[in-house]
């Protein structure tokens, strides 16, 4: 007896939320033609989108390893600065969990129910940044991309690649390498 391919609608779940929007992802770029053969690819592909201090950043799926809950269990580090929270155990691998609003702005996260923690791996380390919420992945073209990041302010500006305007709201492609290798990130002791 031969197997029968199963209809979407009948297939399981995936088990990650990172599956969901990458799946989504997917799909959105099936459905969305690109309309300028000279399109960069960052114009095109979709980008996580998350809520952090009233700013709405994106990120690159190539630097996003997984999005979590926030660990139950976050151990704190001694003689560490307040936006590292600790360290938890990822299925058996020890990451860093850090405050990225703190971090940026010096005034601590609220945690509320939709707050997560984005895992950006960095060769052989996976550091965990505590956001607001995660809200999807986000697509912009051209038409979208302000001409100029000089409103943007001055502790966010050095994380900023580009800037979005889409449906009154602004959007900031967040550069997740440069917050891995600056100095005042990696070296978060007292």
């Amino acid at each position: 007896m031969a197997d029968a391919a199963i209809p979407p609608s009948q297939a399981s779940p995936p088990s990650h939320p990172f599956d969901v929007l990458l799946r989504l992802d997917q799909r959105s770029r099936e459905r969305t033609p690109v309309k300028e053969t000279g399109a960069q690819l960052s114009e095109i592909r979709g980008r996580l989108a998350l809520r952090l201090a009233g700013w709405n950043l994106l990120f690159s799926m190539d630097d996003v390893a997984e999005i979590i809950p926030v660990p139950r269990i976050i151990t704190r580090v001694p003689g560490v600065k307040r936006w590292l929270l600790g360290i938890a155990n990822l299925r058996g691998k020890v990451i860093s969990v850090s405050d990225l609003r703190d971090f940026l702005i010096d005034r601590p996260t609220t945690r509320l129910p939709g707050s997560q923690i984005v895992v950006l791996r960095s060769g052989e380390w996976d550091y965990g940044l505590l956001v607001d919420e995660i809200i999807g992945m986000r697509h912009f073209g051209p038409q979208h991309r302000l001409p100029s990041l000089d409103e943007l302010e001055a502790n966010l500006r050095p994380y900023v690649i580009e800037a979005f305007l889409n449906e009154n709201l602004h959007w900031l492609a967040f550069n997740a390498g440069k917050l891995l290798t600056d100095s005042r990130f990696l070296n978060a002791a007292n």
